[in-house]
């Protein structure tokens, strides 16, 4: 094993992981510290359902999302067809507009009082068959529509770089594109489909907006309604504690059913030739790209930009523009927070790589495999402890912690570290060790070489990660709803609060505001492939 290097870049990193995963070991601790009546009741009653109803929305949410994902994936990179182009771009616009705003809008769209259910009911077509969208189902869809990007960009990622030299011996001895794509594109491209299952499913374990204003009892309710409804920490850490579980263990079993499989990817000598679809295949095409672009996209965008426009007057007041301060303000700070220490964790790995500060980015990145509302739930019960501590001690009349804006950014960077630390990593990948090899040889110092030599080469990366974590923090809605001080309204509590008061076309022009911001990274992760070719 390589020798462990004690310094201040090794404690420095050290120091900020622990701080990290303080508040999952409070859950951990809250969870094992004893059980209240109310945690017996739940039980006893309902925590079978909640459990069940969990893991059957990521089975029927997974399976959805696999098929919009791959299959699109595999239509737009293997075959030609008139606007392939066009398509290829549409079925990645869906990932702009969260999945508790598309919750809303079918809501809208298909509820009761909705213009067509009573333009159904004026054919006397509901009055016997009345359809509920309020349900399970529609819940499995929505988050479908809303996260099979994740699957469809890597995915189609990995199909771009499936080697010829492979494909074309497959062809030549006879097999057909089915079996070519089911045989040999499939199987190397099983760590791509399955690392974007990984994030569909943290976000279905995730998703707080959707399920409970539908009516499904999910433990992401449950953790929110033991906190907040029952004033239960302990029942809510419980609960909190099953959900990390089931990400982890299914994480565990994909990757112990991996065995020592490894899969590598040649470079592309020559791209695959694509084949032209033609008559009632290029029509069958057409209609299965269609459902999740229209669905996904197009159809909730005209609602948003309707009730936007037609609302506009009656929203547009002193508290929308202290919300999209709020919002800036908090997006701002936690995004700063998290690219600096990405920047600084991953530069300790650098320069001192070994099994150590390899593991010690992983464990600083494990909030982002942990859904929002369970680091809130963390960082409360660590923040409580630390003010009736410092009360104690000081004699204090008001906790300094807890319900504040320091709460709410140490939870974001908790949950979104992750994303800082893989675009720093994989920007660090792209630079070779001998520059900073060369800058200790001149005299620099790691400090020095830090921000004379690695920040300018990646100072654009690094922009482009503080955009990626900005956006990210402005759409979050379940850590935002748990940590947010009182009476702090974000972009993202409005739209929750205006949906949950039965106002959901008020509420458009807080959507609009965010999904047009979640164009950014979208806009600008083309450009910077465009850049890169």
């Amino acid at each position: 094993m390589k020798k462990v290097f004690i310094n201040k870049y090794t404690l420095g990193s050290t120091f900020f992981t622990l701080l990290i995963l303080l508040p999952i070991t409070m859950i951990l601790i809250d969870a094992f510290g004893g059980d209240s009546e109310t945690l017996e009741h739940l039980k006893a009653t309902v925590l079978e359902d909640y459990i069940f109803n969990t893991l059957k929305l990521i089975f029927f949410v997974s399976i959805l999302s696999l098929i919009f994902g791959v299959v699109s994936a595999y239509i737009t990179v293997f075959y030609e067809f008139r606007f392939v182009t066009l398509f290829s771009i549409l079925l990645a616009l869906p990932f702009v507009i969260p999945t508790y705003i598309l919750g809303y809008i079918y809501s809208d769209i298909f509820g009761f009082f909705s213009p067509l259910h009573l333009w159904l009911k004026d054919l006397g077509i509901v009055e016997k068959h009345y359809f509920d969208i309020l349900n399970f189902n529609s819940v499995a869809v929505i988050l479908s529509l809303g996260l099979y990007p994740y699957i469809y960009l890597i995915v189609k990622s990995s199909f771009l770089k499936s080697s010829s030299a492979l494909l074309y011996p497959a062809l030549s001895l006879g097999k057909s594109r089915t079996a070519l794509f089911y045989q040999v594109i499939l199987p190397l491209s099983r760590p791509a489909i399955i690392g974007s299952l990984s994030l569909v499913i943290m976000e279905v374990v995730n998703e707080y907006g959707t399920v409970s204003y539908y009516g499904v009892d999910t433990l992401s309710t449950a953790i929110y309604s033991a906190w907040f409804g029952l004033n239960d920490p302990k029942s809510s850490a419980f609960l909190s504690m099953i959900a990390m579980s089931i990400i982890f263990v299914l994480l565990a079993i994909e990757k112990f059913s991996r065995g020592s499989s490894t899969y590598k990817s040649e470079a592309i000598s020559k791209k695959l030739k694509k084949v032209p679809l033609l008559g009632i295949k290029k029509y069958l095409a057409y209609l299965f790209l269609s459902i999740p672009v229209f669905f996904g996209f197009i159809l909730p965008m005209i609602w948003i930009v309707f009730y936007a426009y037609r609302y506009a007057r009656d929203v547009i007041d002193e508290e929308f523009a202290i919300s999209i301060l709020n919002s800036f303000v908090s997006s701002s700070f936690s995004a700063f927070f998290i690219v600096f220490l990405a920047f600084f964790i991953s530069y300790t790995v650098r320069i001192h790589k070994n099994n150590y500060t390899k593991y010690l980015t992983k464990f600083s990145g494990i909030g982002y495999a942990i859904p929002g509302v369970v680091i809130g739930v963390g960082v409360l019960s660590l923040f409580s402890t630390i003010d009736h501590a410092l009360i104690a001690l000081l004699d204090l009349d008001e906790l300094l912690l807890s319900g504040t804006l320091i709460a709410m950014v140490f939870g974001y960077v908790v949950r979104f570290l992750a994303v800082g630390l893989n675009m720093t990593e994989s920007s660090y990948e792209k630079i070779s060790i001998n520059i900073t090899k060369a800058s200790r040889n001149l005299g620099l110092n790691y400090w020095q070489t830090l921000l004379r030599v690695e920040f300018p080469i990646m100072k654009k990366t690094l922009l482009f990660a503080f955009l990626l974590v900005f956006v990210d923090v402005i759409k979050e809605l379940p850590l935002t709803l748990v940590l947010r001080p009182f009476n702090y309204e974000t972009l993202s509590t409005k739209t929750y609060e205006y949906a949950t008061n039965s106002m959901i076309q008020e509420s458009a022009i807080y959507a609009l505001v965010i999904v047009l911001l979640c164009f950014i990274p979208v806009l600008l992760s083309n450009a910077k492939q465009k850049e890169e070719r």
